[in-house]
């Protein structure tokens, strides 16, 4: 028998925009969509959090939503940096104020650049005020202290259960599968380890993709009504 591999209904509704985006609490959500709604808004802020709280998407959609897909945009991971980087990061900087515009770096893990944080703390001072730079972190204590009195820290949360209810029921509707809050709620409640309070996206994803895969029929997301607006 062939079998056809599906792909992931979770992955397949990744966020795209802003609006797209969870978050267990809406003060978050507010202070980070003023870099999105004011893209004038330069400096540097630090996004930590627990694994899969969706650190790396948030700063990639702050980005896409300030400039698009455009060369004054410069991502790496902290244990990619080498000798190199920073003349690339000037090089970013450069190109980007040539075309009027506010440059945005992205550091994910950026507690995994070690001993080559100063290198990274003399390049904020160089250029503050002149850039957004947006930083991850899984470890917040793993930064220099000087990074981060220099940036703006905000706390992504993970999902209590009763939240992480809400967050799957939006993917399941797109896909026909009906599950009921109370036994969604049994299914996150079970997935909790140890003492944990609360739930990764991607503990919430990989719940998703196994009952679309058991419950749904059709393996694909149904379009949205369009709205009907009275005239």
């Amino acid at each position: 028998m062939k079998i056809t591999q599906n792909p992931s209904a979770w992955a397949v509704s990744t966020p795209q925009t802003f609006s797209d985006l969870v978050f267990a609490d809406e003060y978050t959500r507010q202070d980070l969509y003023d870099y999105v709604q004011y893209p004038q808004m330069c400096g540097n802020i630090i996004l930590e959090g627990a694994y899969g709280s969706g650190k790396s998407t948030i700063a990639a959609i702050i980005a896409k939503e300030r400039l698009g897909s455009t060369p004054s945009v410069y991502e790496l991971n902290g244990d990619a940096w080498t000798d190199d980087t920073l003349k690339t990061l000037c090089g970013t900087f450069n190109l980007a104020r040539t075309c009027e515009e506010i440059p945005i770096v992205i550091i994910n893990e950026v507690d995994r650049l070690k001993d080559k944080q100063y290198v990274l703390r003399d390049f904020l001072d160089e250029h503050t005020q002149r850039l957004l730079v947006i930083m991850t972190t899984n470890h917040l204590s793993n930064i220099d202290g000087s990074i981060v009195d220099r940036s703006d820290v905000f706390r992504v949360r993970g999902f209590e259960p009763i939240q992480a209810v809400a967050v799957a029921q939006r993917v399941l509707h797109q896909y026909s599968v009906a599950v009921t809050d109370s036994d969604l709620l049994a299914i996150f409640e079970r997935s909790l380890i140890s003492d944990e309070t609360e739930l990764s996206l991607r503990q919430i994803g990989r719940t998703v993709d196994k009952l679309v895969l058991q419950l749904s029929t059709t393996q694909q997301p149904q379009p949205r009504k369009p709205k009907l607006t009275v005239v």
